[in-house]
């Protein structure tokens, strides 16, 4: 996953230049994986052969639950945007740029959930042309909401805001608080705090 500083930063990039801000999820990602080595597994109930019942399957593709799935993942992504022109920017493996033309495109990686940002619309839609011909994606058009944070942009002002205040109100929902009374201090209720006196001995 991309580190969540530089996702801050290039949000920040993006409403400071005015850049296009999109996002895409790819569909089953980790059955993309093509596996390096052999691995093979029991075969699963339902789907057993009754003449060979002691048998295992050989995977040819990865699976979900597999321990190799997210690497390979990763290596067959990795290798498609290389493909594309695309450097992966040190020290952050999940971040990746691409200028082309006089176009900058940023793909930042969040497993199955891609950021796109680039200077231009045009840009945006050959990147998503390219992604779509190798992968079975969904286009989730502008980005409003990556890794639990809220995205409200508003190009005309320049600016682009987070919040966590979907995802705090599930963590409330999720322990039973959802009904709490909201409060501005967390302090014990009918605390009393009074002024130090100042003729007090100084803590060492």
């Amino acid at each position: 996953m991309a580190k969540f500083t530089n996702i801050r930063c290039i949000l920040a990039l993006t409403a400071a230049n005015g850049c296009e801000l999109h996002q895409m999820d790819i569909k089953t990602a980790f059955l993309n994986g093509d596996l390096d080595e052999e691995v093979y597994m029991e075969q699963p109930d339902g789907y057993v052969d009754a003449t060979y019942p002691d048998k295992v399957c050989r995977l040819l593709q990865a699976l979900y639950g597999l321990k190799q799935a997210p690497k390979m993942w990763y290596a067959k992504l990795d290798d498609f945007l290389k493909s594309q022109g695309f450097d992966n920017i040190d020290p952050d493996a999940c971040l990746y740029l691409l200028k082309d033309d006089g176009e900058i495109i940023i793909v930042l990686v969040n497993v199955d959930d891609l950021l796109l940002v680039a200077s231009s619309l045009a840009a945006i839609y050959k990147i998503k042309d390219a992604l779509h011909k190798c992968f079975e994606m969904k286009d989730l058009g502008e980005a409003k909401v990556i890794l639990g944070l809220e995205i409200r942009r508003d190009k005309a002002l320049g600016t682009l805001k987070l919040s966590q205040g979907k995802y705090a109100a599930q963590v409330l929902e999720k322990f039973g608080r959802a009904e709490c009374n909201p409060i501005g201090t967390p302090l014990e209720v009918g605390l009393q705090l009074v002024k130090a006196d100042e003729s007090d001995d100084a803590l060492p």
